[in-house]
Order: structure tokens, then C-alpha cells, then sequence
């Protein structure tokens, strides 16, 4: 009997991936009646009605100035109007239409559109739009419901009416995004921060509310851009998690290791555009695919995980002109790349892929730099939210590097970094501390202070911004030293105790500093109302005691300027 061949070290790790069970994914529900707004320029909208009219309840709207004829006998209306704005989801979409004429019924039972008016509210399911007019909504290639469609292309024309007519009953969407609002960074007591989530949305699903932000899971198409940049782990991906996408690498990663595999490549690409041409093109031994719902969803932790786990480099498959654009992606690439070639993993570990043709892969994977593995790859597990996955991949990054150094600068919107405080400005008031989203920044309960944890800085800005004296900048970078060591002291000073009651309550060098502005440079506190000094040398309870007991007043000395009546005003306002 003829002995089995070996199986090669990659397809030991392709099987061993695929033997893992898929992670549920929380789903949401959408219902459609079937209601379609056909929007057009002329009497083609009205054809594309007659083409759904028995499977849909049909709705024509044309946008045109010129006379158009309305055939008779027709089972669905056709109104005249122009779509000024659009808003909703697949299954509720609202429409407002200025010039709006509705049918009307007019002489021998003839059909004649009545008078105009703006601001009319339509309500569909579905939007077929075939006007010449741009499309209702950004990114609308990804929008469920909403066909863009070019009338003068009847095979596009023919397709979309196709996919239209299937859209009615019940359908379950997935829910990319699970949000935590508790721990969003996008502002504090309305003084706006991180905003990486509202800049990188196509499809605007995600809108300011109040100190957090909030995502429409109805409209969001799960592209993961949100997720990839969000610093905090508000926002987190779900399809699969990032703990469970992790996992599924270093699977991955350690089978080829364990089977001799050497100088891995992963390559991630999308199930749509990547996997075609991955398995039209005879992939070298060592480049191991790897599949992900979309490779916008990848983050810093992706890259750093594989580099942590032993691979050599890592590339991602994209469209040459990508129709939502990936500059999220590239920018983590080029923070991913800054932190491999400064910890010794090669100038280009992590890399982009434009093509389009297997030829192209082909082309590109054999022109690709390969960098250099890790010598003592890790085994971590990773486990927990978006953050913590995110500092604990970092760390692995930097423990088993090739060359490790402590400190990266890092480019201006680095989600890591430390902030550069003038301490000699800084009046410990503790604004900071308040407006701190993740708790990078803390005070004491024993003494006046301002501590600050590197690890847990996204470098939002709402410290800096928050500041009153405004003696805070953002420094981005990444240093590990500073991850390991404990929560450091910004500034501490003494505490000034109230004289009646021994109660600290501020620092000692800002009450020293309002005595003496105060003393003797303002009549209120000079002479005879010297003794008005004390107060401020007391805590709040007891200031206000003392006020009420002794009577102070604060017109004393200086004459109670006389009450302004209703007639001074009107005076005033009369130039008397």
C-alpha cells in the first residue's frame, strides 16, 4: 500500500481553522410590506411601475418639468415632484418631496396631476431610483432597499427590478456593532472629543448624543471602520469579535508553526472581491489566507496579533478604486507598520494589496518584502473587549520583537500616548479628571494630586480641551515602560486646611495666591474689612457660617448703590 503524502504545514492550518464552530452573531429584525417609491425623470419610472406592479404596491414619482403622459388604466399612482431630502432604513424609509402634484381624477375620467406644494412626506419600503439626479443617500451601493440604477442601462435596470420584487416579508440583520456608551470618548459637558467614529461612516448610521454617540444598527451596513478606530472599545465588531478573531489566528499561526511551517504570511481578504482571486491564483506555500467579513474591520490589534504569533508579514486584499474608500485602514496600517519597523519586524511587515485581477495578487505577492519573525513567537490568548485585546496584543508585540526598544512616536491621531502638562501652570483643579473618559487621569482622596496611567489614554482631547488654564497638549506615542509602570504623579501639592475646622479643601499655593492678590489691593479686603481674609481661608461649610454670624456686607465702606426701577430702564432705553 502506497504511504499517504504529508500534508503540508499550511494545510494543516487552513483544517485546523476550519474545524473551529462559527460564533453566533446577534441578529435584528427588518419587515417589508412591499411599498416601492419608483423615483424618476420620465416615463420610464413608469414602465419599471408597470414591471413591479404585481409583485409590489407600487408608487411612481417624477421629477420633470416637461409634460409626461400617465397611460390609462394603470393600477398604481404616478405623482409629479423632486426628493429634497431622504432618511431611514430598509422597511421605513421617509422621503420629503418639494413640487409635489398629486392624480387627481379630471374631466371624461382622465387623469391630470393637481396643485404643487413642498415639503410632502412619502413613506416606503423600498426605493428604486432611476431619476438623473445623484443618489438620495452617501455610500448607497451598501444601503439595503436603495437601488441607484441608471435608466438608460436596461441589464442594471433588469437586475434591480429582479432583487426588488423578492423584498417583501421578514428578513434578520446581522447587528455589527455592539455599543457601550458608558465608556464613548466623544465629549464631556458638550466640549467635543474623539469624533474617529462620526469621520470614517460612510453610510452616516452613527450621529452625535449628548457625551457619547449613537449607532442606527438599521442603516449600518457593517463595514467595521467605526469599530477598527474607536480607541476605547465603545464600538466593537461583531462578526466575528475581536477576542474570537484573535483566537482564530493564533490557531491558525501556531498549527503552521507546530506542522514546520516557517515565515508565514497572512493575507486577509473579504468574501466579495478577495476570495475570488485567492482561489483563481496558486498561492505560495508559506501565505496562508485568512477570510473576515470585511477588511475594514481590521484594527491595530489584528496586524500586532499576527506579528506577536510568528508571521513574517501581513497583507490585506483591497479593490484597486474601493468603492467606500479605506482610509481608516490604511491609517492603521501605517500605525501598525510604525510600531513593527521600530521593534524590529521589517520596514513594511504590514502592506496593502490594490488589485484586481489574480494576475495582480500574483504579481503582488511575488514583488511583497517579506520582514522578519518574531524568534520567540507568542502563544497569548486573547480575551475580553476591543481595549483590553488591544493593550494585550501591543504588549505581546513588544515582548517576543526582534528588536525591542521602549518608546515609538507615533503619528498625530494615534489612539496611544502621554500628555505634556505645564505642571508650574497647572492649578490642580481637576477639570481634567472630570472630563477623562477611560480614568487615564485620576486624583487622590488623601492630598491634592494628578496622577496619570499611560496604558488607558486614547488621546480623545478632552482633557486638553477642558482645561481652563490650558496648559495640556497631546503627545502621541506608544511606551512600554510606561504600560508596566504604575499610575505616575503629574503634581501633588499640600493641602490648605480650613482654619475653623481643619478640613482640607484646595491646595495650599492657590489659597496663598488669592490672599495675596487680595490683600490689601481691594477695599473689600483692606482696612477695617481685613478680617474678611479669614473666609477665605475656609472651607465652604464653614465660610458660609461665618458670613451669616457675623453679618458681613459686602456694600460696606463703599456706599449700597441705589435700586434701579422699571422707570430708570425705560429711560434708558428712551436715551433719557
Amino acid at each position: 500500500m502506497a504511504e499517504r503524502p504529508t500534508e503540508s504545514p499550511k494545510t494543516i492550518a487552513l483544517a485546523a481553522i476550519a474545524a473551529e464552530p462559527s460564533p453566533s452573531v446577534p441578529m435584528i429584525p427588518l419587515q417589508s410590506d412591499g411599498v416601492v417609491l419608483i423615483y424618476g425623470s420620465d416615463g420610464r419610472a413608469i414602465l419599471a411601475g408597470q414591471e413591479l406592479a404585481g409583485r409590489l404596491d407600487v408608487t411612481v414619482l417624477i421629477d420633470s418639468s416637461e409634460p409626461f403622459d400617465v397611460p390609462p388604466g394603470l393600477v398604481f399612482p404616478v405623482a409629479r415632484g423632486r426628493i429634497v431630502s431622504a432618511r431611514g432604513h430598509f422597511g421605513a424609509y421617509e422621503l420629503t418631496v418639494d413640487g409635489y402634484s398629486a392624480p387627481q381624477a379630471g374631466v371624461d375620467g382622465a387623469i391630470v396631476l393637481g396643485a404643487r406644494r413642498d415639503g410632502a412626506v412619502s413613506r416606503c419600503d423600498l426605493i428604486l431610483d432611476i431619476s438623473a439626479r445623484p443618489a438620495l443617500f452617501p455610500a448607497h451601493e451598501a444601503r439595503e432597499g436603495y437601488f441607484k440604477v441608471d435608466s438608460a442601462n436596461p441589464e442594471r435596470l433588469a437586475l434591480a427590478l429582479e432583487d426588488a420584487g423578492e423584498l417583501v416579508g421578514e428578513f434578520d440583520k446581522p447587528r455589527y456593532i455592539t455599543f457601550n456608551e458608558d465608556i464613548c470618548a466623544h465629549s464631556r459637558s458638550t466640549i467635543k472629543g474623539c469624533t474617529r467614529c462620526l469621520d470614517v461612516c460612510a453610510m452616516q448610521a452613527i450621529e452625535p448624543a449628548g457625551d457619547h454617540v449613537e449607532i442606527d444598527a438599521y442603516v449600518c451596513a457593517g463595514c467595521g471602520n467605526c469599530a477598527a478606530v474607536c480607541p476605547t472599545g465603545a464600538a466593537s465588531y461583531t462578526l466575528p469579535t475581536v477576542d474570537n478573531l484573535l483566537g482564530t489566528l493564533r490557531t491558525l499561526l501556531m498549527s503552521y508553526r507546530e506542522a514546520g511551517g516557517r515565515d508565514a504570511i497572512v493575507l486577509f481578504h473579504d468574501g466579495y472581491h478577495g476570495a475570488p482571486l485567492v482561489e483563481q491564483v496558486d498561492l505560495p506555500a508559506n501565505v496562508l489566507p485568512f477570510a473576515v467579513n470585511e477588511i475594514k474591520q481590521l484594527g491595530v490589534e489584528a496586524f500586532a496579533a499576527v506579528l506577536a504569533y510568528g508571521a513574517s508579514s501581513v497583507r490585506v486584499i483591497a479593490r484597486r478604486a474601493p468603492k467606500n474608500g479605506i482610509v481608516a485602514l490604511s491609517g492603521t496600517i501605517v500605525t501598525a507598520n510604525t510600531l513593527a519597523a521600530a521593534l524590529g519586524y521589517g520596514a513594511d511587515a504590514c502592506g496593502l494589496f490594490n488589485v484586481d485581477t489574480p494576475d495582480d495578487l500574483a504579481t503582488a505577492l511575488e514583488l511583497s518584502p517579506v520582514g522578519v519573525p518574531s524568534p520567540n513567537p507568542s502563544t497569548f490568548t486573547p480575551s475580553g473587549g476591543k481595549r483590553s485585546v488591544l493593550e494585550l496584543s501591543l504588549r505581546m508585540l513588544h515582548r517576543v520583537a526582534p528588536s525591542p526598544i521602549d518608546v515609538v512616536p507615533l503619528p498625530k491621531g494615534a489612539p496611544f500616548g502621554t500628555l505634556a502638562i505645564n505642571t508650574e501652570g497647572c492649578t490642580l483643579c481637576l477639570s481634567c479628571v472630570s472630563a477623562c473618559p477611560t480614568g487615564a487621569l485620576s486624583a487622590s482622596e488623601e492630598r491634592p494630586s494628578l496622577r496619570f496611567q499611560e496604558s488607558a489614554c486614547v488621546q480623545c482631547g478632552l482633557c486638553a480641551a477642558t482645561c481652563p488654564e490650558q496648559v495640556i497638549a497631546l503627545e502621541p506615542r506608544l511606551d512600554f515602560t510606561a504600560w508596566n509602570a504604575p499610575r505616575r504623579v503629574i503634581k501633588e501639592e499640600e493641602p490648605f486646611c480650613c482654619i475653623q475646622c481643619a478640613k482640607p479643601f484646595g491646595t495650599k499655593s492657590t489659597i496663598e495666591r488669592i490672599i495675596a492678590k487680595l490683600e490689601s489691593k481691594h477695599w473689600m479686603f483692606s482696612g477695617e474689612n481685613a478680617r474678611r481674609l479669614d473666609a477665605i481661608k475656609m472651607c465652604e461649610n464653614c465660610r458660609v457660617e461665618a458670613a451669616l454670624n457675623e453679618g458681613f456686607d459686602p456694600y460696606a465702606g463703599a456706599g449700597r448703590p441705589k435700586p434701579r426701577t422699571a422707570d430708570d430702564y425705560l429711560s434708558a432705553d428712551n436715551g433719557e
